[in-house]
């Protein structure tokens, strides 16, 4: 596992992921997942093509295959409608939002150190809102996958975000529970702290490996009290 002599030293911004680091959904991936190969398939696109690829990696790649048949339309079609399905789907599951444990209390600790606060979340706008608002937490930017052309793990969706924060890639943390969230803050030239859930081994972020590894957000708090000293 990583390690950082202090997570935060230097650090003048943070980016979340939400879903999974900061807000419990239980989104149902996996139903998001068929949908997204089965619409593949409406269209032409051999599920063998998709089904390695993440949920809106599909999307992508189901377009792109559609605007070099020359179906400028259908590729249109088809990605409103598969964003109106996985909207659906989130909407659904973030009534039941809950804040990670920990949470709340790290976003607090590093607001009242000055630290700014980021979302960027590869989930639509609509249900991030209501699950932020269910789950308590703010920050001072969120970029959703609505605001922005390309998602994590492409660096951009990060770089807009410290863009709109006024802070330097090398200023800042990424912060999340996947591989994708440790992928793009390292394409970002940031420092990347990789939040390793119960349900996961050891060696999930093995193969994109973060600067520290922490299985417990709270785990941060010292980090954040050492500022102070």
């Amino acid at each position: 596992m990583g390690q950082m002599a202090n997570a935060f030293e230097g650090v003048r911004a943070v980016l979340f992921d939400m879903d999974g680091t900061l807000v419990e959904t239980n989104i149902d991936f996996p139903l998001m997942k068929r949908e997204m190969v089965a619409l593949a398939e409406k269209y032409g696109v051999p599920a063998s093509e998709v089904e390695g690829m993440d949920i809106l990696a599909i999307v992508e790649h189901t377009m792109a295959r559609l605007e070099d048949a020359s179906r400028t339309y259908d590729a249109r079609c088809a990605r409103r409608e598969a964003y109106e399905q996985l909207e659906s789907i989130e909407l659904v599951h973030c009534k039941d939002a809950k804040p990670v444990s920990g949470a709340v209390e790290l976003l607090g600790a590093l607001r009242r150190s000055g630290i700014k606060l980021g979302i960027v979340t590869r989930n639509c706008r609509r249900a991030v809102e209501i699950s932020l608002k269910k789950a308590g937490i703010t920050a001072d930017v969120l970029l959703t996958r609505d605001d922005v052309p390309n998602t994590k793990p492409h660096p951009n969706h990060l770089l807009e975000a410290l863009e709109l924060l006024g802070v330097q890639p090398g200023e800042a943390v990424m912060v999340g529970d996947h591989l994708m969230d440790v992928q793009g803050g390292r394409a970002a030239g940031m420092a990347t702290i990789g939040f390793l859930r119960a349900e996961r081994p050891d060696d999930f972020f093995d193969r994109s490996p973060p600067d520290l590894v922490v299985r417990d957000l709270r785990e941060l708090l010292a980090c954040v009290e050492r500022l102070k000293k």
